[in-house]
């Protein structure tokens, strides 16, 4: 099993191996990447790591025994096996006046719909069901 900030020293280890290779040659980047092996060169892939983490406000997270996130987070998912990433509570999106304007006539629809459909006491008349109330309504809609 592979952790994340596994995965993170090997982005950090491959980008400063290229830039060093880039700027002062193969033998730059050999010297870079032997030194970023080493347990000092490792701890500074940590520091670099836990402080760019510190500077972005982001946590760095193994969820694969869970847990409950509630703010960013960078996480590695699936490194124990499939995994279920779903929100709590769904952005509310900001619906179109024409949604809005055919709701509110649906709403209309509905309402004469149940008041043709229901006895003064709210019960659907005989041999009437929920269904033929709904499509009254959706051909009440379309006259409107």
């Amino acid at each position: 099993m592979v952790d994340f900030r596994t995965v993170l020293k090997g982005i950090a280890s491959t980008t400063a191996v290229t830039a060093a290779t880039l700027t002062g040659g193969p033998a730059a980047g050999a010297s870079m990447a032997a030194y970023l092996a080493s347990p000092p060169g490792q701890r500074l892939l940590d520091a670099a790591i836990d402080q760019s983490a510190r500077q972005n406000n982001v946590r760095l997270e193994d969820l694969a025994s869970g847990g409950l996130i509630t703010s960013p987070t960078l996480g590695l998912t699936g490194e124990a096996g499939p995994e279920l990433v779903i929100p709590l509570v769904m952005p509310k999106r900001k619906r179109s006046r024409s949604a809005l304007a055919s709701d509110k006539k649906l709403s209309k629809a509905f309402k004469e719909a149940n008041r043709r459909m229901r006895t003064k006491s709210g019960k659907l008349r005989k041999g009437k069901s929920q269904g033929d109330v709904a499509r009254l309504a959706h051909r009440l809609r379309k006259k409107m």
